[in-house]
């Protein structure tokens, strides 16, 4: 029992800070934020969000959203990928700040359809630091 905290306070303590990790339901997203840099001629979004999507329970679906800025100084949810079955895929995106000068946040959500789940009614959320 005692090695196993340990191992896992370790496992904690060596997790850069960008990192992220997200669960819902039977399903897990994990990865990175990044600062973007760029040059006057050749301009980039300034974060860069990479990572995994894991579903691991058959019959359900799982979608990675990130956060943009909406109408009427509201957040809309963008889907970065989604899995409806048992298994594993990538995702990647850049993104620019949201109003107010905030990281985007990132949501992890799982429903019987990628409809279900892309609305957003069971979810985990990662707001990530300033």
């Amino acid at each position: 029992m005692m090695i196993a905290l340990l191992l896992a306070g370790a496992m904690l303590a060596a997790a850069p800070a960008n990192a992220f990790t997200l669960s819902a339901g039977g399903a897990q997203a994990y990865g990175t934020y990044d600062q973007m840099m760029s040059i006057p001629e050749r301009p980039v979004p300034p974060i860069a969000v990479s990572g995994t999507l894991a579903v691991n329970r058959p019959g359900q679906c799982a979608v990675v959203q990130i956060a943009y800025n909406g109408p009427a100084d509201g957040i809309e949810w963008r889907t970065l990928n989604s899995q409806c079955r048992p298994g594993r895929t990538g995702f990647r995106t850049q993104s620019q700040y949201l109003w107010g000068g905030a990281k985007p946040p990132l949501r992890l959500c799982v429903g019987p359809n990628q409809r279900v789940a892309e609305q957003g009614r069971n979810c985990d959320v990662h707001t990530p630091r300033r």
